[in-house]
């Protein structure tokens, strides 16, 4: 049988073909990552807990995409923490996680620490990323809202109430805590969270307690310190933007932008003398002071854009009793003029190390007693004194100019 040489050209192309993309298929990677999106069965909230727990020795990855395909529906509605472990990824891919009116916990926390966990087990790297429109929204009827000084109610008024479908229920905690915040890291040395929207969240924003080596950035913050419920406006406290808490070092928090109800950022603790895994309490691994390790030190606020408080600070230091911070930079920031203030720092004697430079405020800079310090490149845009500090050996104060309303 002869074979012609377009056979054999025809011939030498399909193996061509199939050999290269018997290559280019060999060179794909394997599956990166887990979704619940694979896991028919369960709640939201468990499904996304499943394909973490499943990732957790495999693909070191979750993505929680827009669209659950199993609920057919946007929107991620939770009824209890999505908790994280070490060494671990969660994308939150153009999604939106909604706590359902259930729920009386976090958006999301280290798997570390909660309630009755008294002994933390230290954590590293973890990485909360937003790809595209990434919102994470509070309850539409929350039981709970405000930090641990406040009373639930359902019809909240002055500054010790919040409101809370729980108030005056049995059996139910009647206080607030740190199991309103939206997200918090406890104990985790070395973690990124970016690119996410938090709104209409129940306390705080998003708190990182005796964490270290870690970024922050690209977070908007959106509440008003209310919340409607059957078509009437409840108050709800706090809703601090951030909080810096015992023991964190090292961490750079950039282009931050929009309101909180508290503090925009809080850095500092009080020691209230609650041990971790206590519920009424502010922070989750404990508000025990235990000496140096949990001095706050090299923090980085940089970039932030029209940011502001309702009713507070927009910027509040406060090492509070034997808590002592060291080396706090604040750069390149613009103070919205609808903050209630600007940058306050307190307990000034605890702080060694304060750099502030090129600051827009329509309010004056506040640190009395202040020593190693620099405040440089300050446009204060109103009357008055613009900055309450005293320039000594140790204080150096450059270029700070009032601009009259």
């Amino acid at each position: 049988m002869t074979i012609s040489r377009k056979a054999i050209l025809m011939f030498c192309v399909c193996m061509y073909s199939f050999n290269f993309l018997v290559a280019v298929n060999a060179q794909k990677p394997a599956e990166t990552y887990h979704s619940p999106n694979l896991y028919s069965k369960g709640s939201q909230t468990e499904r996304i807990q499943k394909a973490i727990n499943e990732a957790k020795n495999t693909t070191g990855k979750v993505v929680i995409p827009r669209y659950d395909a199993v609920a057919k529906t946007d929107v991620w509605l939770i009824d209890q923490a999505i908790l994280l472990p070490g060494d671990f990824e969660l994308e939150l891919n153009n999604c939106k996680i909604k706590l359902s009116d259930k729920c009386r916990d976090n958006f999301i926390r280290s798997a570390n620490a909660g309630l009755g966990i008294t002994n933390i087990e230290p954590l590293k790297n973890i990485k909360i990323t937003g790809k595209g429109n990434v919102l994470l929204e509070g309850a539409n009827n929350p039981r709970a809202t405000g930090d641990h000084n406040k009373t639930l109610s359902k019809s909240p008024s002055g500054f010790g109430q919040s409101y809370g479908s729980d108030a005056d229920k049995p059996n139910e905690n009647q206080k607030g805590g740190w199991r309103n915040h939206a997200i918090i890291l406890a104990h985790v040395d070395g973690f990124e969270i970016s690119g996410i929207v938090l709104k209409d969240y129940h306390a705080h924003g998003l708190v990182m307690e005796r964490c270290s080596n870690g970024v922050v950035k690209d977070i908007t913050f959106d509440v008003r310190q209310a919340i409607n419920v059957a078509g009437t406006d409840r108050q709800v406290l706090n809703q601090d933007g951030l909080g810096v808490r015992f023991g964190c070092k090292n961490i750079t928090i950039a282009n931050c932008k929009g309101k909180s109800g508290d503090d925009f950022i809080n850095i500092g603790l009080t020691d209230t003398g609650v041990a971790a895994g206590k519920e009424n309490v502010n922070v989750v691994s404990g508000s025990v002071y235990r000496g140096e390790s949990d001095n706050i030190s090299n923090i980085y606020l940089q970039n932030w854009q029209d940011f502001y408080s309702i009713s507070h600070r927009a910027i509040r230091i406060m090492p509070v009793g034997k808590l002592r911070i060291k080396n706090v930079f604040i750069e390149n920031m613009i103070i919205s003029p609808l903050s209630k203030q600007g940058l306050v720092v307190e307990h000034t004697s605890n702080i060694k190390g304060l750099f502030v430079r090129n600051i827009i405020t329509h309010y004056p800079v506040k640190a009395k007693g202040i020593s190693e310090a620099s405040f440089r490149d300050i446009f204060y845009i109103g009357n008055g004194t613009p900055i309450d500090v005293e320039q000594s050996d140790s204080v150096r104060i450059d270029h700070v100019k009032t601009i009259a309303q």
